[in-house]
């Protein structure tokens, strides 16, 4: 690098920042931006005041969001296979913020997967009663499970199975479709809630 170079690379490393020369020129440069201003500080308070809140509401979007996409492979699989993430959600978000949060997650996020993967029916109602049970009962079950996460998702996602399969079996389903959710729906949930959900609910809790 020539100097003129060097001279003029100096020169911009050593100048002033536009705004930032004094404290008057920052408080023009505040004044001037205020909007930008008025979100940062009031962001910064309703993290500072409501951080509890926060931490609910973007938990919950998470599960949501989480359980919403975890089922759109049945979009192209049309065999019921019991890979999903509702249930992991619903548990870690009763559990950890209470019923209604957990239903409302539970809920919304059945809702939003069934749609995504285009297979909302009226049979699909099952599952609801099934969330509504598993989500009211959750924080009961945990403290009688001696507060494992662990054993307290497969204790429930078996009382969600056991709730559903006849509901679907009244309604028409094949037993041989629905012995297949119930068994891979047991089998995924049980390695979902021994190795996923511990992680996640360390950092709830």
């Amino acid at each position: 690098m020539d100097s003129g170079r060097k001279k003029d690379a100096a020169s911009w490393a050593h100048s002033k920042v536009p705004g930032l020369e004094s404290l008057t020129s920052f408080l023009r440069f505040l004044f001037e931006k205020k909007l930008i201003v008025i979100v940062a500080i009031a962001v910064m308070a309703l993290l500072f005041f409501f951080w509890a809140y926060v931490k609910v509401l973007a938990a919950m979007a998470f599960f949501i969001f989480l359980g919403a996409v975890s089922m759109i492979y049945n979009r192209w699989i049309k065999v019921s296979i019991g890979v999903e993430l509702v249930m992991l959600g619903l548990v870690i978000t009763s559990i950890a913020f209470g019923r209604l949060p957990g239903l409302i997650v539970g809920m919304v996020g059945l809702f939003l997967a069934e749609i995504v993967s285009e297979r909302f029916t009226y049979s699909t109602l099952v599952s609801f009663v099934g969330i509504i049970v598993a989500g009211l009962t959750a924080p009961n079950v945990f403290h009688m499970l001696g507060e494992s996460i662990t054993a307290t998702g497969i204790a429930l996602t078996v009382v969600y199975d056991a709730i559903i399969a006849p509901g679907y079996l009244m309604l028409g389903s094949n037993l041989g479709r629905t012995a297949f959710f119930v068994i891979t729906h047991i089998i995924f949930n049980i390695w979902v809630f021994s190795f996923v959900a511990p992680l996640l609910f360390r950092v709830l809790a």
